[in-house]
């Protein structure tokens, strides 16, 4: 049937999700077993609101944000986490709370008390220790290590996606869309960093701008390109959506085809920037009326878990 199958791709694509989470906050340094070489840059926000979204049926993926509360909260981009939690499912942020919560009372980081619930209401466990503090010199972890250069904002993750974007020319209007900042913030960064030149800019409406990798090789201590970029929010934001709708080991709801196929219609269609801006090819939902849509559905959902796997 062809439910079973679409229950069995949901499951795969979760462990996918799974292993690429495990990879990142390897190599952010949380002690993990078993987690493999990161291929791409990690999105820190993304990480931890995706990391939240599973947590409830992950529940080793709290010990590894109770772990990031204590050592790299203050890291993170409040603002670019609140611009971010918007395409996550309400649970999600609600999560979100419950993290904001930790990394102000106990991480002492008081950036986060607007985000905050007025209580966790649930018990987190502590007691595990996942080890060092972060680790910043991974070339996956560049917008740390800038960020704590340069300071936790638009600019450090500026520099960090021009650097891994391999030097092509972005406008501000690309930029704004792969950091998930406003335009205007990011007209003022490219300003200054031109500036500086830290980055280069063309001359022509719109200007365009680009990070030479080699000339900042030797302050980074890269012998070569920084990990590839990958916009990971969005993609993130479906697994969530994904998660939330199946549950944990892929379990559809008990509904019809046609409801199910609807519904995995609508999904696509609200993320359809995650294969978009990554340039994933999925089957398109107008090709298959009604409950047709239900195996090019399950293609879309191995597409996408084998793109995890090639891109963590």
């Amino acid at each position: 049937m062809p439910e079973k199958e679409l229950a069995k791709a949901l499951h795969q694509l979760r462990e996918a999700a799974l292993g690429t989470l495990w990879r990142q906050w390897g190599a952010l340094g949380a002690a993990i077993a078993g987690e493999g070489p990161t291929r791409s840059i990690v999105d820190p926000e993304g990480l931890v609101l995706v990391s939240l979204s599973l947590a409830e049926e992950e529940r080793r993926l709290w010990d590894v944000l109770y772990w990031w509360v204590k050592v790299g909260a203050p890291l993170l981009s409040v603002q670019r986490i609140k611009n971010l939690a918007v395409r996550f499912p309400e649970s999600t942020r609600g999560r979100l709370g419950v993290f904001a919560h930790l990394a102000h009372r106990e991480g002492r980081d008081f950036r986060w008390r607007s985000l905050e619930s007025s209580s966790p209401g649930k018990t987190i466990r502590s007691g595990k220790s996942l080890g060092r503090d972060p680790q910043l010199h991974h070339p996956a972890a560049l917008m740390l290590r800038l960020r704590v250069g340069l300071g936790v904002g638009v600019k450090a993750d500026l520099v960090a996606f021009l650097l891994a974007t391999g030097g092509v020319w972005v406008t501000v209007k690309g930029i704004a869309e792969g950091l998930s900042y406003t335009p205007r913030a990011i007209h003022r960064a490219v300003d200054d960093l031109v500036a500086a030149r830290f980055i280069q800019a063309t001359t022509g409406t719109p200007a365009a701008y680009r990070a030479d990798s080699m000339a900042w090789a030797p302050l980074l201590e890269s012998s070569g390109k920084p990990p590839a970029w990958r916009y990971w929010p969005p993609v993130f934001a479906l697994v969530a959506d994904l998660a939330a709708w199946a549950g944990g080991e892929g379990a559809l709801p008990k509904t019809t085809a046609y409801v199910l196929s609807s519904r995995a219609r609508d999904l696509v269609e609200r993320h359809r920037i995650a294969f978009a801006r990554n340039q994933i090819k999925i089957p398109s939902p107008e090709d298959y009326p009604g409950e047709k849509y239900l195996q090019p559905f399950e293609e879309t959902l191995r597409r996408l878990a084998l793109w995890l796997a090639e891109s963590a």
